[in-house]
């Protein structure tokens, strides 16, 4: 582990940490979107959701809410590159000679691509408003587990594979 690979992980990590900050704290984030509608979550945030739950949400956003909800997905096509790559360089950093490192590399693009998806298919939805645009709603709804489930699976494998000991040395 070189320390030029050491410094990109803490860098990613720090941008990753802030890019989380802003995107949940900053006037119409996250928090701020939960507010305006009424203390539901924000689609993206919770796996499995139908077109149904997302047109309920938007509607409780309103149009105001509507707008924040798309600069909040702009800022989220920037998100998932410094997280995907944080995730993939401490897979790489942890062990790279173990077999399940590349897994891990590989589910963190997986988790990234599968974030990039799911704003693409909510922007194809909020683009058709008023109408409904369901398969895309759809879309979005699966693209969401499937990131989730990915960001999950990383995290613990890299959680497993730091606490083994064939880790650390």
């Amino acid at each position: 582990m070189s320390i030029n690979e050491t410094f990109i992980a803490g860098v990613l990590g720090l941008v990753t940490l802030v890019s989380l900050c802003c995107l949940w704290l900053l006037p119409g984030g996250v928090l701020a979107l939960r507010r305006r509608a009424h203390g539901e979550m924000q689609v993206d945030l919770r796996p499995g959701y139908s077109p149904d739950t997302l047109y309920r949400v938007l509607q409780l956003y309103g149009p105001d809410g509507i707008r924040s909800f798309r600069i909040l997905l702009l800022a989220d096509m920037v998100f998932p590159a410094v997280y995907g790559a944080f995730l993939f360089i401490l897979g790489d950093l942890l062990t790279p000679a173990h077999p399940a490192a590349a897994i891990v590399c590989a589910m963190a693009v997986a988790a990234a691509c599968f974030d990039y998806l799911e704003n693409i298919f909510l922007f194809m939805a909020l683009r058709r408003l008023p109408l409904r645009h369901d398969d895309a709603a759809r879309a979005a709804g699966v693209c969401t587990t499937l990131k989730t489930v990915s960001i999950i699976a990383t995290l613990g494998m890299l959680a497993l594979l730091w606490l083994s000991p064939s880790a650390h040395g």
